[in-house]
Formats: structure tokens, C-alpha cells, sequence
């Protein structure tokens, strides 16, 4: 096992070990948010033949000229098809998304026509009314607008030709994503496998909330922000446990459960004190320690491991140093457990609106919040305070600002990489 290594050999080591899990048939309406196994291309032209594109007549369009009345010979509503042949002086009174008629090369809009010729008076209850209706071959309009050839025509395969490529391998799928492969007609596609997640907490010092706060004890907040930022991921977690300071019973709840679980995450008793136990356990139940501890502040304290294929990430007890391990580690190996070819952190550049005065001896994580503004990106620091344990300093943030080993401080207005949520 290595220790005391940089960020970039722990990624490193994570990659070599850290494998997908597999894929699966899913129904498309499931598939939001899984990651695409496979790309997928267009079986069929979209729209899948010439199509109105306004509500109107279908003409020849030379007819246009010259404040031409037409003769309507038939009427098409979107999903029929008129089996009417427009030729000169002929028009076909077409809705929007219904086929173009035999003949017609355009569509003029209904707008642009003057009210029929003629009127047909229908009895109703009461008395008579007056409607426009069309009766066979006994309706004429006249045009008043001039049109060109193609106008207000939504051409075959106009959106997406067949064979098209709609939507790339390892992409997490949103709304839009299904939209367009179901335009294609997919019902079904291939997605990796969601990752079974499991927690355990640990320390004698930890209660859960609800009970009362006694003198010694803290509340297990590190349960329910690592739970939450799973969900905000887009992942489950299939099973919470808690374990005491212990190392039969820390060993035990991970033995058991690396049996069924492809990630394991613990908290708590990766540090160098009495009670910091995880190293010892996963020797116990024969796992592979891959790595312990990381130049980075907060965060150091993570041990990596394996025990029966799965992968054990055990965190920080203190809030701040957990979260941001999660990020560096956690994040990206379900990324690759989902499909990712390569574990990487993604890195992005912002413009720092605050100055930092503190030197950093190793590579340090700040909280800070990214706004857009004049098509830039702008960081501002949020942490206030420093410390591991000072989980306040993750309100009203959205990412991590990166300061690299013996920095002296940022000024503001340096370019600087940030890491988002």
C-alpha cells in the first residue's frame, strides 16, 4: 500500500482498480439519467415525410401570382393523407403536419387567403347560422399574397436525416436525450448499470438525529450530506449501516456487505488516533489496502481498499475534509462505475473575485461559488472560516477552488481552476 501520495497518483490508482459494472436493457421513459452504453443513431428521416409546416392550402406556387382564385378540392388534417393530386388553379386546404399532397410544391398560409367565395347555411336549433364548410369540388379561394416553390414546407428528413448519430456513448441522459431517440422510434436501449452503494458511519461519538444530544456525543450530519449528494448524482444508496468504534464490528459490516455492494463508503477512523481503526479492519477480513492518505488539505485522511471486488472509500470523519474526498474520489470512481472510460477530475477556469492571504504547503481546496457574468466565469470564496470540521463553510457554494502546493496566496483577478457540484 502506498501512503502520503499526490492527488494524482491516488487517481491513478483508482483507474487501475475501479472497473464498470456492466449493462443493461432499460424502456426508454426509464432511462432519464442512466448513461448511455451505446450510441445511438437515427433508424428512420425526421420528419419522416414532406410535411406542412403551417395551417393553409397546398399549391403550386406559380399559382400565387396575380391574385388568383383556386379551386379547394379536398381538406387533410396531420395523420391522413389526401390522395388528391394538386395541379394548376387546384388547391388542398392542409393542416399543420399533414402530408403534402401530390403535386403541391408550397404552402401558403391560411392568413394569406380571402375569405372563401362562397357560404353554406346549416339549420341548427332555434334558427340558422352561417359557416364556411367545405362541400367537394364547390370551394373557392383567392390568394393574396405571393409565395416562392418550397415555402412553409417541412422537407423529408429536414430535422434529422436516417443514420444520423442522436446521442454519444457515456452520456447521461436528460429529457431531451429521450425526446429525440424516441422521434426515432427506440423503445428500449442500453444503459451501464446503476452502482449498489452502501454506507457506514462510524465512532462511538456519533448519534443519529432525533435523539437527544448528549454532553460528548455530535450529531451524524456526514450520513445525511453524503446520502444527499448521492441522490443529487443521480445514484441510490441501497444500504446505511453505523458501526462503534470497534474494529471486529467496522471489519464485519464491511465483509458482509462487500459480498453484494460494488462501492462502499465509510466515514469516520482514517486518521492516525487510537480509535482510527479502518486500516486495521480491512487487514482483518484479508482486503487490499490500494492507498492511505493524499497531499491535499482538507481531505487527507482516505483510505482506499478492495474486499471481494468491491471498492472501500472510507472518508474523514470531519465534515469538510469527508466532502471534499467525496468529490475527488468518490464522484469520479461512480463515474467510472457507470461507463466512464477514465477516472478524471474535471477541472474548469474561473476568474477569482476575492483575494486568498494564506500560504498553502500543499495543495488545498477551498469552497467558493461560480457565477456567469458577461459570458465569464467569476469564483467567489464562501469558506469564511478554515478547519476540517467547520461544515458551514460549504454553505452557498457550488465548487472547490483549487490553490497548488507552496502558493503564497491568490490575488484577485488571477485565473484560477475550480471544480463544480
Amino acid at each position: 500500500m502506498k501512503s502520503f501520495i499526490s492527488l494524482e497518483e491516488a487517481i491513478d490508482i483508482l483507474d487501475a482498480n475501479v472497473k464498470a459494472i456492466g449493462t443493461e436493457e432499460v424502456e426508454l421513459i426509464k432511462a432519464t439519467g442512466r448513461i448511455i452504453s451505446e450510441d445511438i443513431y437515427s433508424k428512420i428521416d425526421n420528419p419522416p415525410f414532406n410535411k406542412s409546416a403551417m395551417d393553409g392550402y397546398a399549391i403550386i406556387a406559380e399559382d400565387s401570382n396575380g391574385c388568383n382564385e383556386i379551386k379547394v378540392i379536398d381538406k387533410i388534417f396531420a395523420g391522413e393523407v389526401s390522395k388528391a393530386e394538386v395541379i394548376n388553379k387546384i388547391a388542398v386546404r392542409i393542416m399543420t403536419g399533414a402530408p403534402i399532397p401530390k403535386g403541391a410544391n408550397a404552402v401558403i398560409k391560411q392568413e394569406d387567403r380571402k375569405q372563401p367565395s362562397k357560404l353554406y347555411h346549416l339549420k341548427d336549433l332555434g334558427g340558422s347560422a352561417v359557416y364556411n364548410v367545405f362541400q367537394g369540388d364547390n370551394e373557392f379561394v383567392t390568394l393574396k399574397k405571393v409565395i416562392k416553390e418550397n415555402e412553409n414546407i417541412c422537407f423529408k428528413g429536414e430535422d434529422i436525416k436516417k443514420g444520423t448519430l442522436l446521442v454519444e456513448k457515456n452520456k447521461k441522459l436528460n429529457f431531451a436525450d429521450i425526446g429525440i431517440i424516441a422521434s426515432t422510434g427506440i423503445s428500449k436501449i442500453n444503459v451501464f448499470k446503476q452502482p449498489k452503494i452502501a454506507l457506514i458511519s462510524t465512532g462511538d461519538e456519533v448519534i443519529d438525529v432525533g435523539n437527544i444530544l448528549t454532553e460528548g456525543k455530535i450529531y451524524n450530519s456526514n450520513k445525511y450530506s453524503i446520502i444527499s449528494r448521492i441522490f443529487e448524482l443521480g445514484y441510490s444508496i441501497c444500504e446505511i449501516q453505523h458501526a462503534g468504534d470497534a474494529e471486529g464490528e467496522i471489519g464485519s459490516y464491511i465483509e458482509k456487505l462487500s459480498e453484494k455492494f460494488d462501492l462502499i463508503i465509510t466515514t469516520g477512523g482514517v486518521s492516525v488516533g487510537e480509535k482510527d481503526l479502518l486500516n486495521e479492519a480491512i487487514d482483518k477480513i484479508n482486503g487490499k489496502r490500494l492507498f492511505w492518505k493524499v497531499k491535499i488539505k482538507p481531505g487527507s485522511a482516505v483510505l482506499c481498499s478492495i474486499v471481494n471486488n468491491s471498492i472501500i472509500i472510507s472518508l474523514s470523519g470531519n465534515p469538510t475534509a469527508a466532502l471534499t474526498a467525496f468529490e475527488l474520489f468518490v464522484k469520479t470512481s461512480l463515474e467510472k462505475l457507470c461507463g466512464k472510460e477514465k477516472i478524471e477530475i474535471k477541472r474548469e477556469k474561473a476568474i477569482l473575485c476575492d483575494s486568498f492571504n494564506k500560504k498553502s504547503p500543499q495543495r488545498r481546496f477551498i469552497r467558493g461559488r461560480v457565477e456567469i457574468r458577461e459570458e465569464k466565469q467569476n469564483v467567489y470564496i464562501t469558506q469564511v472560516k478554515n478547519g476540517n470540521g467547520i461544515l458551514s463553510s460549504n454553505l452557498n457554494s457550488n465548487c472547490m477552488i483549487e490553490v497548488e502546493a507552496g502558493n503564497k496566496g491568490l490575488q484577485s483577478g488571477c485565473i484560477v481552476n475550480i471544480i463544480k457540484f
